[in-house]
């Protein structure tokens, strides 16, 4: 009967599926240990983007460190999640001043939506605190956006895979308002220099798309980044991954996929790996 029901709900277009245990408590317990539960020694770290305090991570288990301002008045989810006290950590990456926790006490750091939104500087300074924090063993998951399958979307004219854009928006200005936003004449925020598509074809032409990317974040202005957060701000592929973790001190690092973390709670789709999964990149590393 089970088979028939799935057979027809397919026919449809729908697909049966069980829901995933929101009260994964036990897990955590086992793996970790009480005295870290308890303590909330899992940390999901944010930069003030979107979804409320904590990018829309609300775990029990975990500690949500993020900026705290006006989220209920976001204009782009209004009625976010605001900063509480009592569990959350204030805390703003792009002032680049340590994280307010202790040296070699995280069982986990978790991030998405984050380091797109951040400088180079504070990108690296960001992987060295959570190096610094976590314990030995300790696994640091990242979910971000993909250059390399932005471009590759990019040179393939593929407008569906920019789906949340409409398709008279040529391609040059959806790679470039998904990848780094001010830059593109789709950006209505305040005034910044923007790139035609010509310039952007001329720019291909002149160097590898990485340094023409790096040209194109050096256009933009971090000061109207900082009351913006919710555009895009820089790139990342796996090499440039790989490359400032390792200067972070991360001695193992690998790609990852959506509910296939080296974590089993961080396999838990009700909490994790659930948000615009065909566009993003997962990196982890590890503390050795």
């Amino acid at each position: 009967m089970k088979k028939i029901f799935k057979k027809f709900l397919s026919y449809l277009g729908f697909e049966l599926k069980k829901i995933t245990n929101q009260d994964d408590s036990d897990i955590y317990i086992d793996l970790y240990g009480s005295e870290s539960v308890k303590n909330s020694k899992f940390y999901n770290i944010s930069t003030g983007a979107f979804k409320g305090f904590g990018g829309g991570i609300n775990h029990p288990c975990w500690t949500n460190i993020d900026v705290d301002k006006p989220w209920k008045n976001d204009k782009y989810f209004p009625g976010g999640v605001e900063y509480n006290a009592e569990s959350d950590i204030s805390h703003d990456l792009l002032s680049m001043k340590p994280i307010p926790v202790e040296t070699a006490t995280a069982e986990l750091v978790h991030s998405r939506f984050t380091v797109d939104r951040l400088t180079d500087e504070a990108a690296q300074y960001f992987f060295n605190e959570v190096h610094r924090i976590l314990k030995k063993g300790g696994i640091f998951r990242i979910v971000s956006t993909n250059l390399d399958l932005d471009f590759r979307a990019y040179k393939n004219n593929d407008k569906d895979y920019f789906f949340w854009l409409e398709d008279s928006i040529s391609i040059e200005q959806a790679f470039l308002f998904h990848v780094v936003t001010q830059v593109s004449i789709l950006y209505n925020g305040p005034s910044t220099e923007k790139i035609s598509d010509e310039e952007f074809k001329q720019l291909l032409k002149t160097m590898n798309y990485e340094d023409a990317l790096n040209y194109c974040v050096s256009r933009c202005s971090p000061e109207i980044h900082k009351n913006n957060r919710y555009d895009h701000f820089n790139w990342w592929n796996q090499k440039k991954y790989e490359r400032m973790l390792s200067l972070a001190g991360f001695k193992t690092v690998y790609l990852s996929a959506p509910e296939q973390s080296a974590s089993p709670v961080l396999r838990n789709n009700y909490y994790f790996d659930n948000e615009h999964i065909k566009v993003m990149m997962y990196m982890e590393a590890v503390k050795n």
